[in-house]
């Protein structure tokens, strides 16, 4: 009977051995020799397939093979949501005003975002607080407080070139905060 478990045992252990080798030189061959992967994108996702610093091709959901020289760059399609806290600004006519943003962005060009950026969101973070400093540099203060539509509309206006540049479009846009801080006194006058 002690014959029969240590035959059992040994080709066990034999087999565990086999399969520790088999292992080892599979991942030694890959190595070596790259083969194609296969890669899985999501409903939600596109693939911007790179050969080096080029774009080659963007893959829609599914299972793709990525060639060894390839680099598959996996987006997410869905819209994000971004928040611009409080930025104390001052108006055309005077005005200081605290205004907040709040909406949500989407890559529409995955091509583009990956090709423009190596952050293609903080790029838009900056370029949405640039474009709120102009838009309510171009009302005033009154107006600002009194129809917060105002402020979206022209921001949307300076930003859509700069995002689709990036791949990026504005999803929803909003004023979340709009209040007024009191009349800022010119250094000429007094």
């Amino acid at each position: 009977m002690s014959n029969a478990a240590d035959t059992a045992a040994g080709i066990v252990l034999t087999i565990v051995l086999a399969a520790i080798f088999a292992g080892t030189i599979y991942r030694l061959w890959s190595m070596i020799f790259s083969a194609p992967q296969r890669q899985k994108i999501l409903a939600y996702q596109s693939g911007v397939v790179l050969r080096g610093a080029s774009t080659e091709k963007v893959l829609g959901p599914g299972l793709h093979w990525i060639k060894p020289k390839q680099t598959l760059v996996l987006c997410d399609m869905r819209p994000r949501p971004f928040q611009v806290a409080q930025q104390e600004l001052i108006a055309a006519d005077g005005m200081a005003v605290r205004i907040s943003l709040g909406g949500e962005q989407r890559i529409v060009d995955a091509a583009a975002f990956v090709r423009e950026s190596s952050d293609g969101f903080g790029t838009f973070y900056l370029e949405l607080r640039q474009a709120l400093r102009i838009a309510v540099a171009d009302y005033g203060g009154d107006a600002i407080v009194a129809d917060t539509a105002v402020l979206p509309s022209r921001i949307r206006e300076l930003l859509v070139p700069r995002a689709a540049h990036l791949g990026l479009e504005i999803a929803s846009l909003d004023v979340s905060e709009a209040v007024p801080l009191g009349w800022v006194r010119q250094q000429g006058n007094r």
